[in-house]
């Protein structure tokens, strides 16, 4: 057990706390373990990677452990036969015809096939591993309860293992017939411990300590808007090939840190706004900056870069979000006056031209809303031009609400309203003509028609 635990520690570096507690927890294989373990903390802290190592090495035939995820097991009964098929060791194959191990339409049948399942093991612990497992509130009220009295149940030694960045108490089962599980808390990393890890990630043919160096000027740049480890290592494993690019070239040696930095210094910035925030991809990152190097002058990369997400392939959006983008863009620059006339699907009836609308037209054509920048407008009108502009009926299972918060976290769409106002809520767009007629190309929807007093 105490190799066990020194080959985890030294796997995971800052995690050998919590190995030893869930080694003693867990302890040797014929104690009884306890009912319930509840693995919690902030996401990117380890919790999936140490358990799950974790049993692999304590269980090394794979028999007495059966993980499964919150997100893939989306109905019981996948839940039940995916636990069932690790127990038994049992592999749906083309020879079983994919069949699982048993049937189980309900908690009942799941707790006679584990009972007859695990009759000749009465001196065997068995373990269930339920990663993301606040997925298990929308399972059910007693699926969770179920679970956590599985050995009582089914009379074996059984234990449930919860893994969860969410605590206990938000999503505890509300009738109290579930025993709370003993809390195992993983703390976010320290800067060295987080150093420690992202190290083991240097190049082969990279010096470590120049390495280090560059990972440690990365966490002071971004540890304060990015606490996040996989984040961090994705923006070490994009952004060190350009910091070590005028090494290769000839501008700067590996002493000269200070001068590496500055010539860097625009791919940190547009990584911040860009790469981070995902409104590019990573292939779309190393395409798009490989085109300027450190000979180049600094303006030319930061323009390369921050074209990115202008050109028609950045923004690469699901099919209702680029109409969701483009009704916004009508919204931001066409009068409210004229949404009857541009998107009314009923024949409007047709009005004698007066004086009055001759001289807007002509302050219209004056202070033309393309030269004055986009203006503020509302979700419902936004919405009323985008089931107007679509043809075909949206989809049910299409969550408009979800899409605009996704503009808005993309920064596509600005949010202009209080932000503790929850009805009239207004925004404007953020996205150019070029990019809009980009988008509608690639839906095949004529924008031009629908703009007011556009050049």
């Amino acid at each position: 057990m105490s190799s066990l635990a020194a080959d985890l520690g030294d796997r995971f570096p800052g995690r050998e706390e919590q190995v030893d507690q869930l080694l003693t927890l867990l302890g040797d294989e014929h104690d009884p373990a306890p009912p319930c373990l509840f693995a919690y903390g902030p996401s990117a802290t380890g919790k999936t990677a140490v358990i799950r190592e974790l049993f692999a090495k304590y269980d090394t035939e794979g028999r007495h452990h059966a993980y499964v995820s919150g997100v893939e097991c989306f109905t019981p009964r996948l839940l039940f036969e995916r636990v069932l098929n690790a127990w038994a060791g049992h592999v749906p194959s083309l020879e079983s015809r994919f069949a699982n191990y048993a049937r189980c339409e309900n908690a009942v049948d799941f707790v006679n096939c584990v009972r007859d399942l695990l009759c000749d093991r009465q001196d065997e612990t068995h373990y269930i591993v339920i990663d993301q497992a606040e997925r298990l509130r929308d399972r059910g009220p007693m699926l969770l309860t179920l679970l956590l009295r599985l050995s009582e149940l089914a009379g074996a030694s059984i234990s449930t293992v919860l893994i969860s960045n969410v605590v206990w108490d938000k999503f505890r089962p509300r009738h109290g017939g579930a025993p709370d599980p003993i809390p195992v808390f993983f703390s976010s990393y320290t800067k060295q411990q987080m150093l420690a890890i992202i190290e083991r990630d240097c190049p082969e043919d990279e010096p470590p300590k120049f390495f280090l160096t560059f990972v440690d000027a990365i966490y002071e740049v971004f540890h304060r808007n990015c606490a996040d480890l996989n984040e961090l290592r994705h923006l070490v494993a994009m952004l060190y090939p350009k910091f070590v690019q005028p090494v290769f070239e000839g501008q700067a040696t590996r002493s000269e840190f200070t001068r590496l930095f500055k010539l860097c210094q625009p791919y940190f910035s547009a990584a911040s706004e860009r790469l981070y925030l995902r409104e590019i991809s990573t292939s779309e990152w190393q395409k798009y900056s490989a085109v300027a190097s450190a000979a180049t002058a600094p303006e030319d990369v930061t323009r390369s870069i921050y074209q990115m997400a202008e050109s028609s392939e950045g923004l690469d959006l699901p099919y209702y979000t680029k109409f969701l983008l483009i009704a916004a863009f009508l919204a931001s620059y066409n009068p409210t006056r004229l949404d009857a006339q541009y998107f009314s699907r009923a024949k409007a009836p047709t009005k004698r031209r007066t004086k009055g609308a001759a001289a807007q037209n002509a302050q219209d054509a004056k202070d033309r809303q393309q030269l004055l920048g986009p203006k503020s407008f509302g979700i419902e009108r936004m919405l009323a031009i985008f089931y107007s502009i679509i043809v075909e009926p949206v989809d049910s299972s299409v969550d408009v609400q979800i899409q605009i918060a996704s503009l808005v976290t993309l920064r596509l769409l600005t949010k202009t309203s209080a932000g503790d106002r929850l009805d009239g809520i207004k925004c404007k767009c953020n996205v150019s003509l070029e990019s809009i007629r980009a988008i509608s190309q690639s839906v095949r929807f004529d924008v031009e028609r629908y703009l007011y007093n556009f050049a």
